[in-house]
């Protein structure tokens, strides 16, 4: 049986000669790169959070009190005749609920992984001011 030949190559396992080992990759150069200041864009973010949060707190305080006026009336609506009010209702602070809370997580990801919070928070206070405004057109109805 034979051998095979001696190899230039160290042995397995032994530290290589230096200059012979080639990295995978480069090393990064230069300093580290500049994160822009978020500040203004994470504080009107939030206080537009907690402006939405506190809006939806009111709005479900009047909605308890849309909802007593209008079961009250004596016909006409057609939200008053089939009960719809109490639906409306409901589907309201359900929806209010929703878009409190996908705000909230949406500008929690957002602030963590530095990206702009100000479209999670926009999004979301507009979508809460849609959702109102439908609210009382069905009860207007």
């Amino acid at each position: 049986m034979t051998q095979p030949p001696e190899s230039d190559l160290p042995a397995y396992g032994s530290v290589p000669p230096p200059g012979s080992y080639v990295q995978p990759y480069p090393t990064p150069t230069g300093p580290a790169p500049q994160v822009k200041d978020r500040t203004v864009d994470l504080a009107l973010s939030w206080i537009l959070f907690v402006l939405q949060v506190l809006g939806s707190v009111a709005m479900w305080i009047i909605s308890i009190f849309a909802y007593v006026v209008d079961s009250l009336c004596e016909g006409g609506s057609e939200a008053c005749a089939d009960g719809g009010a109490g639906s409306a209702v409901s589907g309201y602070w359900i929806a209010l609920a929703i878009l409190v809370v996908a705000t909230l997580i949406g500008m929690i990801v957002a602030t963590s992984t530095k990206r702009p919070a100000w479209p999670w928070a926009v999004g979301g206070f507009g979508l809460t001011v849609v959702a109102t405004i439908v609210f009382f057109a069905i009860l207007a109805n």
